[in-house]
């Protein structure tokens, strides 16, 4: 599998850094107040921790916190993100384009299930998952943080190389 192929979830490094509205109390006033993010309103970030091409998007949260945490991710056409498990239950919304995901330890097309705009696909802590871009492609994931992610087989970390 090339570098340029693989596509991963590794986004702590920099979700983390990037800004986001944060959900929880201002602490200032210990006021709540309601996120709302029109789609104009994304800013898609590169990530120094995927291959060149893959975006990131925060809609609410921080993904350190124990908290809940939305973000979105575009991926290109083709994009395959390696077996990971998370240790969160995380849960995914396919947005736009045409995207499959699979439970193994292993990459395999053939476990792959098509997952139409408009699908969700949930994840409990701990299950190992895959997925693929058939086309370009924006998936939602909502999750209580902190989030994280543990790669089967370490030479597809990014963070390793």
């Amino acid at each position: 599998m090339s570098a340029a192929a693989l596509l991963t979830f590794t986004f702590a490094i920099l979700l983390a850094a990037l800004p986001a509205a944060s959900i929880a109390a201002d602490p200032e006033t210990k006021e709540h107040k309601p996120v709302i993010v029109q789609p104009s309103e994304l800013q898609w970030s590169d990530s120094p921790a995927l291959p060149a091409g893959v975006k990131v998007s925060i809609l609410y949260g921080d993904m350190k916190k124990a908290e809940p945490i939305g973000f979105r991710v575009k991926l290109p056409a083709g994009g395959m993100i390696a077996p990971h498990t998370h240790p969160v239950d995380e849960r995914v919304t396919v947005i736009s384009g045409a995207f499959a995901m699979g439970e193994g330890e292993k990459f395999d097309k053939a476990a792959l299930k098509d997952m139409p705009v408009g699908s969700v696909a949930v994840f409990p802590r701990g299950c190992t998952m895959f997925g693929f871009a058939r086309e370009e492609t924006i998936i939602q994931v909502n999750a209580e943080g902190p989030w994280g992610i543990n790669y089967i087989n370490p030479a597809d970390d990014p963070r390793k190389k």
